[in-house]
C-alpha cells in the first residue's frame, strides 16, 4: 500500500524525543513550541473530533510525534512492596494508630517507675518525641491532614482576573490562556468546574 492514510495525522516536521518519565502534557507543550504551535491548539487537535476539549487520543499523538509508543513517559504501575509483617504479627504502626490512647496510657503507667525517656522509647518501640507527647498530655493530639493543593490553586489569581466582567472570557478561552500563557497542564473540565465554583452561580458564560 502506498500513499498516506488520510485518517492518520502526518508526523510534525520537528519531533523532539520525550524525556524518560515525562508527563504527556509536558511533552505536548514541547512538541507544540518546537513546531511553532499554540499548546492549546495542539491539544485540541490531538483530542480530535467531535469534541476537541476532551482528553487526547494516544494514537494521534503517536502519529504526530512519529513514534510507536502511544503515550510518552507512560510506564506500568510499580507493584506495592511486600508487607514486612510476619503472619500472626500485625503491623505495630497500624496497631498504635488505632489505639494511640492506649499506647499513651501504657507509657504514662510505665513512666511512674522512673525509667529514662530513652528506655521508654525502646520498650514501646516509638520515637522519644512520642514519649514526650504522652507524658505531657494523656490525650493524643488529632492527626493533622495536610491540605491538598491542585495546579488550579496555584493559578487562582490569573483565573480570577480572567473571570472579571471586563474580559468576558468563555471557559474555553480561559483554558486556552492557561495552557498557552501560564504553562499549565490542566484539563478543560477541571478549569470549567473551578471557574464555576468561583463564579458561585453568577451567570457563568460557558463556551
Amino acid at each position: 500500500m502506498t500513499g498516506h492514510d488520510a485518517s492518520r495525522p502526518a508526523p510534525l516536521p520537528i519531533r523532539p524525543r520525550p524525556a524518560p518519565g515525562e508527563p504527556v502534557s509536558s511533552y505536548i507543550r514541547r512538541l507544540a513550541i518546537a513546531n511553532h504551535l499554540r499548546p492549546s491548539y495542539l491539544h485540541g487537535y490531538l483530542a480530535g473530533p467531535p469534541d476537541y476539549l476532551r482528553a487526547i487520543q494516544p494514537e494521534r499523538l503517536a502519529a504526530l510525534s512519529g513514534r510507536t509508543v502511544a503515550v510518552p513517559g507512560a510506564h506500568p504501575r510499580r507493584p506495592d512492596p511486600p508487607a514486612r509483617d510476619t503472619p500472626g504479627h500485625p503491623s505495630s504502626r497500624v496497631t498504635r494508630a488505632a489505639d494511640k490512647p492506649g499506647l499513651f496510657a501504657a507509657i504514662r503507667r510505665d513512666a511512674q517507675d522512673g525509667p529514662p525517656i530513652r528506655a521508654l522509647a525502646a520498650r514501646h518501640r516509638v520515637h522519644r518525641r512520642t514519649i514526650g507527647q504522652a507524658l505531657a498530655d494523656p490525650v493524643p493530639l488529632p492527626r493533622k491532614t495536610p491540605r491538598r493543593t491542585s495546579a488550579l490553586d496555584q493559578l487562582h489569581d490569573p483565573i480570577v482576573a480572567m473571570l472579571t466582567p471586563g474580559p468576558a472570557l468563555t471557559i474555553r478561552q480561559i483554558w486556552e490562556q492557561l495552557l498557552d500563557d501560564h504553562d499549565a497542564a490542566v484539563s478543560y473540565a477541571s478549569v470549567r468546574d473551578y471557574a464555576t465554583r468561583l463564579r458561585s452561580g453568577a451567570g457563568a458564560h460557558e463556551a
